[in-house]
């Protein structure tokens, strides 16, 4: 008896673990909530959650990223390719200066943007690998 397994493409692997990587990003709104300082932990944080993302997508789409130009350039064409990243951190910026509002509102922001950057990053990877089959023996 055959069984046959229908192939998974790589930008639905990736999506389905962007969904645990918004973890990340309600991380990085929790550590925006510190008085004071929330801007600069929230941007800082925010920023290391996307460069893991990129990382991770990159590897299911199995892209060594340092002849892809690194994750810095790769970072670039993605965030030019996704504008609306800067509403998500004005956003972020703004809940910080209203007292308890931060607290609440800058994990969702977090957990979107990182949404929303992740599907720009997806976005990029299937433009250069069109419909490439996610192999897991190799992540």
């Amino acid at each position: 008896m055959v069984i046959s397994v229908m192939p998974k493409y790589c930008s639905d692997q990736a999506r389905d673990e962007l969904w645990l990587m918004m973890g990340g990003g309600v991380t990085a709104g929790l550590a925006g909530g510190v008085p004071g300082v929330g801007a600069f932990n929230f941007q800082t944080s925010l920023t290391a959650v996307q460069a893991a993302v990129i990382s991770r997508i990159a590897q299911v789409y199995d892209v060594d990223l340092l002849p892809a130009g690194g994750a810095g350039a790769i970072a670039a064409a993605i965030i030019a390719m996704g504008g609306g990243q800067l509403l998500f951190r004005m956003g972020g910026m703004i809940a910080t200066f209203v007292p308890g509002i931060g607290q609440i509102v800058q994990p969702i922001i977090g957990a979107f943007a990182v949404k929303a950057f992740g599907e720009v990053a997806i976005a990029y990877f299937e433009k250069m690998y069109p419909q490439k089959i996610y192999s897991p023996s190799k992540n």
